[in-house]
């Protein structure tokens, strides 16, 4: 039996050597594919298509939002451009005479784009750490949407249960719907006092008695309880099939209550309704 995940999580890592030091935080929610969004530091913008390449491979859908920060040690100043500095000093000047109380950060000013000149410092070794960093944020994400899920997974299965409690309401009124649609319909017809033909009458009588008979839709309902049942004890990539069965539980009440002769069905449809929806809601949350 596999886990189920959810597609909301969060993660973070943070890295400290003489070499360099950095911050990752993942965050993910629901979408239908996945959709990966960067924010990088100037001085690693080429490692996206590493890092989307590795949510690729961890990941199967979710919106996921990426935050990688580095911070730039003193061995690596010899590699600020002093042209840019120079031109982003005179823009800083323009604003503090406007906002004197305007506060400067040099760490920021060395992540902005163009103060490091290429190959600040980012070796082959910086550039594995980078990807490792990323690989164990991507871990950490994954175990923290596996609890998410598991939690998703109790919620759903008490909710299938009331579904299930719902839906076997239904039993024991199933023979009594054609038997009381068929007299009803007999008294129905005795009341307006008239010469009729009998076997006319007797067709008309089964053909309203079967349209009424939910046996059929009571049998598709209990499949698809224990369908869906089975698939949340399997476990693994569970989201666009319990999707797909939500449409199928919905479509089965929505017959049951066209085809309700009496309040008391009328009511277990709406009842099913609500509690399909409520499921489907959190099944949206799935990977």
């Amino acid at each position: 039996m596999s886990s189920i995940f959810s597609m909301t999580g969060a993660a973070s890592v943070q890295y400290n050597s003489n070499e360099l030091s950095f911050s990752i935080t993942v965050k993910t929610v629901n979408n239908r594919f996945l959709d990966a969004y960067f924010k990088l530091s100037d001085n690693i913008a080429h490692l996206e298509s590493n890092f989307r390449a590795l949510c690729a491979e961890y990941l199967k859908r979710g919106k996921i939002e990426c935050t990688v920060s580095t911070l730039i040690n003193s061995s690596e100043l010899s590699q600020i451009d002093d042209t840019e500095l120079e031109k982003f000093a005179k823009s800083i000047n323009t604003i503090k005479k406007h906002i004197d109380f305007a506060q400067i950060n040099a760490l920021e000013i060395l992540n902005t784009p163009g103060i490091l000149k290429n190959g600040s410092g980012l070796n082959e070794e910086i550039e594995k750490k980078l990807n490792d960093g990323f690989k164990r944020a991507l871990e950490k994400l994954i175990e923290s949407r596996k609890r998410e899920g598991e939690k998703l997974k109790v919620s759903l299965l008490s909710l299938l249960d009331n579904v299930e409690t719902c839906v076997q309401k239904i039993k024991p009124m199933l023979d009594k719907i054609v038997s009381d649609q068929r007299q009803k319909l007999l008294d129905k017809i005795a009341s307006f006092d008239i010469e009729v033909d009998e076997n006319r009458i007797e067709q008309e009588v089964v053909l309203a008695a079967q349209k009424a008979d939910v046996q059929e839709e009571y049998d598709r309902l209990c499949a698809h309880i224990a369908e869906v049942r089975n698939i949340l004890q399997k476990g693994g990539l569970v989201g666009k099939r319990l999707d797909i069965m939500m449409q199928e539980l919905n479509r089965e009440s929505n017959t049951l209550a066209s085809k309700a002769s009496s309040i008391e069905l009328t009511k277990i449809a709406v009842d099913l309704k609500v509690l399909i929806e409520q499921m489907r809601e959190q099944i949206q949350n799935l990977e």
